[in-house]
């Protein structure tokens, strides 16, 4: 298992791991006395244009269940025959861009969430996909710390997790087809990003200075559907 610090958008820092068990440690929750039980008016996260809103809640301490902000994700336009926009990906996973699409998966934090929002993305194949894709791979831009990706290659990482400030409470994560494009789809297999069924979970605020942690929840869902075993979690079609 690895845990890594990344910047998304040359701005974030991310922490990424691979698999479910892979999980950044918890320290003790922040005590925060001047919480309230009201909600003030909610910060909106932005939103990348054009993209798709797949999910959509205000979020909760889990604590105390005061607001704690809201998170929107979104989905982004398919790339086709590239590979995601880091070279850490190039360098450590032996899998070329010609096979290859990718859609990012843009998770964006509003209010006191945006703060150091964390939590994991993990994508599996849903009852409708395709059994000829190849593997679904699930990616944060790396950090600093010089760990590899694809560590345990083969397959491909179904999941990763992220830790974000100072890119105003955005993370990305990219989720990679490896075998798309072939010669029976030269076009690749844009249609099977939706049939992919991701969850998103495991979400908690992480100060920069302290490295304390605090949980969050989900609050009043606007879109998506949370997880039957985790009221705290979106469990999302990616698309």
């Amino acid at each position: 298992m690895r845990t890594r610090l990344a910047v998304a958008l040359a701005a974030a820092l991310l922490t990424s791991g691979c698999g479910f068990l892979d999980a950044v440690a918890h320290p003790e929750e922040l005590q925060d006395a001047t919480t309230s039980s009201t909600p003030p008016a909610p910060a909106a996260p932005t939103t990348t244009a054009g993209a798709d809103v797949i999910a959509q809640a205000e979020l909760r301490w889990a604590g105390d269940g005061s607001f704690a902000g809201s998170l929107a994700v979104t989905v982004g336009k398919v790339q086709t025959g590239l590979i995601p926009p880091f070279h850490e990906f190039a360098e450590d996973c032996p899998v070329s861009g010609p096979s290859l699409q990718y859609v990012p998966v843009i998770l964006s934090f509003g209010g006191a969430a945006a703060a150091g929002p964390a939590g994991r993305l993990a994508v599996i194949p849903g009852p409708s996909t395709p059994g000829d894709i190849g593997d679904v791979g699930v990616f944060f831009r790396p950090g600093d710390d010089e760990d590899e990706y694809c560590r345990d290659y083969p397959p491909l990482p179904s999941t990763d997790t992220f830790w974000s400030h100072g890119a105003g409470g955005e993370a990305t994560g990219y989720v990679v087809l490896d075998q798309a494009v072939t010669a029976a789809t030269p076009q690749g297999r844009a249609d099977v990003f939706p049939t992919l069924q991701a969850r998103i979970g495991h979400l908690r605020v992480r100060d920069p200075d302290t490295q304390v942690e605090r949980a969050l929840t989900l609050g009043t869902v606007g879109a998506g559907t949370t997880c039957p075993d985790d009221p705290g979690a979106f469990c999302i079609p990616l698309g």
